[in-house]
């Protein structure tokens, strides 16, 4: 077995963390407003076949405390896992964003919305629902 020299040792550990943080999936390099398309396009119409596979998630990062609403969502064909992740993510950028520009809010309390489903689709109502497809417009 040949010996390797420090420096070209070195070059290989250097290339192969580099190659694996390359290759993480992560969303950090995202802006919130490409995450928030992506939230939309998983939540899609939220069909749903019973009011049991209508669901809400909280969302968003208030300055003062609370999340700004609840995502509405079917667990019917969501994946839950990604949209988990992609809403933390969200939060993250919605809450570096809220330091960066020294953003406030009303203390108020963003209530659960009721749900219900409408023409096969699950809908919050309420002030705090964010309803499938409005992400993008509430971000």
């Amino acid at each position: 077995m040949n010996d390797m020299d420090f420096p070209t040792l070195t070059l290989i550990l250097f290339s192969t963390t580099l190659l694996l943080f390359s290759c993480a999936s992560t969303n950090q390099d995202k802006t919130i407003e490409q995450i928030a398309e992506e939230i939309d396009e998983l939540v899609g119409n939220a069909e749903a076949d019973s009011i049991e596979q209508c669901t809400i998630m909280p969302i968003g990062v208030k300055p003062a405390g609370g999340p700004w609403g609840y995502l509405v969502y079917s667990s019917k064909d969501t994946d839950l896992k990604k949209l988990e992740k992609l809403v933390s993510d969200y939060n993250k950028l919605d809450a570096e964003r809220n330091e960066e520009s020294d953003a406030f809010s009303t203390a108020d309390f963003a209530t659960e919305p009721s749900l219900k489903i409408q023409d096969g689709m699950c809908v919050g109502e309420g002030q705090y629902a964010w309803n499938p497809g409005e992400v993008r417009e509430n971000t």
